[in-house]
């Protein structure tokens, strides 16, 4: 009979043993002292943002290895589509921009994020679930966001006989009229460009922020095509006027003509998101510490209820097939959960959070040696409650491939923005089944 008991004793403490390994392993906390390495697929300037919150990631997880692949953003969503086609096990977590985000969830290649993210879904910016979303489920965890502001040289404004401070310049640029006279003043004065882009092979980000300030996008909120809508039409019409009118660099965005015009000092701003922070510093002007000044975008016009537009803004998602998809989760937290892990990749990195929570703090109020030492993350984050509530949708990819053709056609052969336009919009119905 004691045998009996003591047999029985053993299997109990044996199995609650057992489980307590089993909820070890689910928590993701890897106790177990198993050494495992995660592949990360990310571009080199998100990689910064990261890189601050290492040492310590590295301290609380000793055993979770991490493992970048670096590469440019059009290279990993291909080369991610073909892995999610395959069942590949690798990467274990991809870095996906807002605006190919629905993209990659459409395909079912991410790991069901729904349960593990439901302490986030109310300390978020709200927008940015909405691309991360399928059938009510959750495949990504916000990073940061892309409230759009315009970021302006000091020293050309000054030579063009404009204002520099960024209250006056505020005052100044209030609309994108506003704007288009200040450029040509700018062309006048200095010979400088006003803002850089491609003729041929925009990335359309200029364009599309103008839109999404109005309210206005590749589709309705009911889901049509709205390319031909007038409203559109008008944004594009004065978009190509700017560019006709010689206020560019002409340039493919990220190029080494267009970093090389930065560098030079021929270009006089850039309306774009904060993200632009990280970029200025890091790769694009780091040598031109103190002349970048930061003030609101410009409207199209000044009664307009919405004041920024989103621009990309980044996230973290896990490969469905990943054979480590509870340490990836540990590693995703650890990043874009923890308010400190956030406010260090702001003030390191310049990534403006996801993370509500984190708004109060004293950092944002912080001066930033680069820009002058002015506040710029306060006027980030006005930006960011001033922005129109909508989402890039899953056919963004499409809509913004046809954009930058239908702008070479425009440009190119002189075509009407009016009937360029209603044909592209043809195209985008045709290519995703839209009215």
């Amino acid at each position: 009979m004691v045998k009996k008991l003591k047999q029985s004793a053993l299997l109990i403490v044996a199995l609650i043993i057992l489980l307590t390994g089993c909820s070890s392993s689910s928590s993701g906390e890897n106790d177990s002292g198993e050494q495992v390495k995660l592949v990360v697929w990310i571009w080199d300037s998100a990689q910064i943002g990261l890189d601050t919150n290492m040492e310590a990631f590295k301290q609380a997880h000793p055993n979770i290895e991490i493992e970048y692949q670096l590469m440019g953003q059009t290279d990993l969503y291909q080369k991610f589509l073909i892995a999610a086609n395959t069942g590949d096990k690798m990467p274990d977590i991809v870095a996906v921009e807002s605006s190919n985000l629905a993209q990659m969830v459409s395909i079912d290649a991410l790991y069901d994020l729904t349960e593990k993210t439901a302490p986030y879904r109310d300390k978020m910016v709200p927008f940015k679930w909405e691309d991360a979303m399928k059938d009510d489920k959750v495949y990504a965890m916000p990073w940061d966001s892309g409230p759009v502001v315009m970021f302006y040289r000091k020293d050309i404004f000054e030579a063009a006989g404009l204002p520099t401070e960024p209250e006056q310049v505020a005052e100044q640029i209030k609309t994108f009229e506003d704007y288009k006279e200040a450029g040509n003043l700018i062309k006048e004065k200095t010979g400088k460009a006003m803002f850089a882009d491609s003729r041929t092979r925009s990335n359309n980000r200029f364009f599309e922020t103008m839109m999404w300030q109005r309210g206005q996008w590749y589709f309705d909120k009911d889901g049509n095509v709205s390319l031909d809508a007038p409203e559109v039409i008008e944004t594009g019409e004065f978009y190509a006027s700017m560019v006709k009118d010689g206020l560019i660099v002409d340039a493919e965005a990220f190029s080494e003509n267009w970093l090389n015009a930065f560098a030079d000092g021929n270009i006089a701003t850039i309306v774009g998101a904060a993200w632009y922070d990280n970029l200025l510093s890091n790769l694009i002007d780091p040598d031109s510490s103190g002349k970048w000044g930061v003030v609101p975008m410009p409207k199209w016009s000044e009664s307009d209820p919405y004041a920024s537009a989103n621009d990309g803004g980044s996230n973290l998602a896990i490969n469905a097939n990943s054979e480590h998809p509870e340490e990836a989760w540990t590693f995703i937290e650890f990043m874009l959960g923890r308010e400190d892990s956030q406010l260090k990749m702001m003030e390191e990195g310049g990534f403006l959070p996801s993370l509500q929570t984190t708004f109060e703090d004293e950092a944002y109020a912080e001066p930033v040696e680069y820009f002058g030492n002015q506040p710029v993350r306060e006027v980030f984050t006005e930006a960011l409650g001033q922005i129109y509530p909508q989402a890039y949708t899953v056919d963004f990819p499409v809509a913004n491939q046809l954009m930058r053709d239908a702008f070479a056609e425009v440009f190119l052969n002189n075509a009407s923005v009016a009937d360029t336009f209603q044909k592209t919009a043809d195209e985008l119905r045709s290519r995703t089944g839209r009215n």
